[in-house]
């Protein structure tokens, strides 16, 4: 397994499964400006991202999101006059996709912000709209976090044929975990009860596997409600594991039902308490 420096990647607009190369380079989309897809990556010889592997997973909560949209969309916007079925289902539905949109626009936001100050290069002016957002962050961060050790990295599973990017590994206030994996989510979090759901840890599970020794596994909710201190969980050992077991499975039959798996390496997992000498920084 290998850990890379990546370029920053904008999708301006476009949607498309995320691939990268052995080495560890993002190639989202091609020379051309097109999405890289399936075709692309059996020629060139790519390797799927992980939220890729798990797009064939049932995700109740977000089904259950989708749903709910849609009929608050069609109780508040009624059919219009000599407006027939199926123009009123498209508006309905595109009120989801922009309601989408706005959530993951937001996300995005967020996130960024986040990286920039992990990296060292946060600006208080780039975003002052989510500002209040990211300052809650860097409060946790100061009160949790010992140091930064790799921000937004690229991690490549050469044994299992899958890649991604990391939101954070870092050094924590808790002293029975030598390194920590952290993953950003942003959720509307009602009482200071956030919702911690089923695949969150199948992520943390596949990018751990790059990792020699392998790190703690920590989920970190920012609120995208009202700007509030972040919520965290720790996931045990044993939901890591189980965990593992179920993104396996569920590579395994992406793998078969798209009939590809990128060609495998040799490269050895990467000790995150020596990131920088691992990657040549």
């Amino acid at each position: 397994m290998l850990i890379v420096q990546p370029k920053k990647f904008e999708a301006k607009g476009q949607s498309g499964g995320h691939w990268y190369t052995a080495s560890g380079s993002p190639l989202h989309t091609q020379p051309d400006g097109k999405n890289t897809t399936l075709k692309h990556a059996r020629k060139q010889d790519l390797y799927p991202s992980v939220t890729e592997m798990l797009k064939i997973l049932d995700k109740p909560q977000i089904n259950e999101w989708r749903c709910n949209e849609c009929i608050e969309g069609a109780y508040y916007k009624r059919p219009l006059d000599d407006e027939d079925l199926k123009s009123y289902k498209k508006r309905i539905h595109y009120g989801l996709r922009e309601k989408q949109g706005e959530t993951l626009g937001f996300g995005t936001r967020v996130h960024n912000q986040i990286e920039d100050y992990n990296n060292g290069i946060f600006n208080h002016e780039n975003d002052p709209d989510v500002l209040p957002y990211v300052l809650k962050y860097i409060e946790w961060s100061k009160d949790r976090l010992v140091k930064v050790m790799a921000a937004e990295k690229v991690v490549v599973n050469h044994r299992y044929g899958y890649a991604g990017t990391v939101d954070l590994v870092g050094q924590t206030k808790y002293n029975k975990f030598p390194s920590m994996l952290i993953d950003f989510k942003t959720q509307n979090v009602k009482g200071n009860k956030a919702k911690f759901h089923d695949t969150w840890p199948l992520q943390l599970a596949a990018y751990r596997k790059c990792f020699k020794p392998m790190p703690a596994c920590m989920s970190l909710v920012i609120n995208s409600a009202k700007p509030e201190a972040p919520v965290e969980k720790i996931w045990t050992t044993e939901e890591i594991k189980d965990a593992w077991n179920v993104f396996k499975r569920a590579l395994e039959i992406w793998q078969l039902q798209k009939k590809y798996k990128p060609t495998l390496g040799n490269l050895q997992a990467l000790d995150p308490n020596n990131l920088q000498e691992a990657t040549g920084e």
